[in-house]
């Protein structure tokens, strides 16, 4: 292969593991972030009903506050699990760095075109390991998503019906939940390019790995 073709690949290689690692580190911002914002939904939406007011205990009970806190209460899981199999990625993921840095280093042609290949095989079995949790940010990102954006909205609905005077607070909790509702949709768009580039590449691989099973077996 020309000189050329290998830096190509290489440039690509490299290119790969730094979005994978930032996508991880974006889930783990974006996990954290979500926990913090469904509590504090939570806890905002029923700390009335501790002030031992009978009015404030009914507005605790009104179906737009069951239905923020439900929504929040989805949220949480949710996020839990984000953080769950963004821990399992963590360290697979940041282990590719020290072979990314060796192939970026190697200054021979041919140590650069081992290193490579080592490190594309490293890729391939990551994604084969994490298939499954990659699969589930893709889901996780857009139901999240969705959801952010519907509390936001179920919130500002909750204040123009029950005091219209704070709406301008309401208009600001939206606004705070449409970026972490986008990050969501963004997240779950970034998974599905990454999954939608690997997935044939990983049948690629089973297929040569059978075809070379079938040499080794032969006479």
């Amino acid at each position: 292969m020309r000189r050329d073709n290998h830096e190509a690949i290489a440039l690509k290689v490299a290119r790969e593991v730094r979005y994978l690692q930032a996508l991880v580190l974006i889930n783990l911002i974006y996990g954290a972030v979500a926990l913090g914002m469904s509590i504090s939904a939570i806890v905002t939406t029923i700390s009335p009903a501790f002030s031992m007011d009978l009015s404030a205990l009914n507005s605790v009970l009104t179906l737009q506050s069951v239905a923020t806190v439900a929504l929040a209460a989805v949220i949480l899981g949710l996020a839990g699990r984000w953080l769950i199999h963004t821990a399992e990625m963590f360290d697979a993921v940041e282990n590719l760095e020290k072979p990314r840095a060796g192939m970026m280093a190697a200054q021979d042609a041919e140590a650069r075109a081992e290193r490579v290949v080592g490190l594309i095989v490293e890729l391939l079995s990551n994604y084969r390991e994490h298939r499954g949790s990659i699969r589930a940010f893709r889901t996780l990102g857009k139901a999240s998503g969705l959801l952010f954006i519907g509390l936001g909205f179920l919130g500002l609905i909750q204040t123009l019906l029950a005091s219209p005077n704070n709406i301008t607070y309401a208009v600001l909790n939206l606004a705070a939940t449409i970026p972490p509702g986008l990050a969501g949709l963004y997240i779950s768009h970034s998974f599905g390019k990454y999954q939608d580039a690997w997935d044939p590449r990983l049948i690629g691989a089973s297929r040569a790995e059978e075809e070379l099973k079938k040499l080794l077996e032969g006479p």
